[in-house]
């Protein structure tokens, strides 16, 4: 922009000249001095000023974050209660007595401790005779011309027994006492020697169960109580065509030979002393836990496992 008096003199200048008319002085240019412009931010074109968010734009996105966490606020709020509400509900229904329902008293139990019992077993018994021997195995007896052998054979067991009787030509039924039954053994004895012996009777013979000692039952009615002259065997009915050990005559009370008592044991087979002994016994005797011991003489005595 041009002067419009000149520095050096004062006059004032005419437009367009470059000299003062009144002292020649150069008339000096006013400089304008453009202001710094600020630096161009990367990324955006030399002289494009960058864009500039009017107040109503930032007013609009300040609102609309707003509505986005209110409705946030709300979807959290609403799924929570629809999660919780229902069994609120449910549990004040649960705990509200139902109409003409009555409210049962609170009953406490006390729980009684009780120390852990511990159960010892009993003992097991040892094997009263562990050499016994087994049915219809022998056992040899006295020596030279009084030597012999005998044997428990067979047994039977049953909780009655019919005899006959010769005088009224009647069987009889015998029964135990209560909680008893039959035992009946069979024994056999032979003489090998060449003299005549005496055997062991009847009474002699002992049946051994869970420790106790039965003897043969004195109530059996055998020949010898008869009163009638003739000596006949008594016929026992379930047992009466049981044979003996030989199988040459059937079976009947032991030392009686067709009804007759017996003294000696005379030599050879034929002679053998052979018949069944009977026992009243406890109900729970068990073969495999009952004896049968049998003395010969003071040196040789036997005993049979009947199981």
């Amino acid at each position: 922009m041009a002067p419009k008096y000149c520095t050096a003199c004062g006059e004032a200048l005419s437009e367009g000249k470059k000299f003062c008319e009144s002292c020649g002085s150069p008339v000096v240019q006013e400089s304008i001095v453009t202001p710094q412009q600020p630096a161009v931010p990367a990324g955006l074109s030399a002289g494009i000023p960058p864009p500039v968010p009017s107040p109503e734009e930032g007013k609009s996105t300040k609102r609309t974050i707003r509505i986005v966490a209110i409705l946030f606020l709300l979807i959290v709020v609403t799924g929570a209660g629809i999660l919780i509400l229902p069994e609120m509900v449910m549990t004040k229904i649960s705990q509200e007595p139902m109409p003409g329902s009555a409210t049962p008293a609170e009953t406490i139990i006390p729980i009684a401790t009780v120390p852990a019992e511990t159960v010892s077993l009993p003992a097991q018994k040892t094997d009263p005779f562990p050499d016994a021997l087994r049915l219809q195995e022998r056992l040899h007896f006295g020596t030279g011309t009084v030597a012999g052998e005998a044997t428990v054979y067979k047994y039977w067991i049953n909780d009655t027994y019919q005899w006959h009787n010769d005088m009224d030509n009647h069987y009889y039924v015998q029964k135990p006492e209560a909680g008893n039954k039959y035992l009946f053994v069979f024994v056999h004895m032979q003489n090998n020697g060449d003299t005549r012996v005496w055997f062991p009777p009847a009474g002699s013979m002992i049946v051994y169960y869970n420790g106790a000692a039965y003897h043969q039952d004195q109530s059996h009615f055998k020949p010898d109580k008869s009163e009638d002259f003739r000596e006949t065997p008594v016929e026992v009915k379930e047992v009466q065509y049981f044979p003996k050990l030989n199988g040459d005559e059937y079976a009947e009370d032991f030392g009686f030979s067709h009804g007759t008592e017996l003294a000696y044991l005379y030599p050879g087979g034929s002679n053998a002393v052979d018949g069944y002994i009977i026992y009243e016994v406890p109900q729970s005797l068990t073969p495999e836990k009952t004896y049968v011991g049998i003395p010969f003489n003071t040196q040789d005595q036997g005993v049979w496992k009947l199981g």
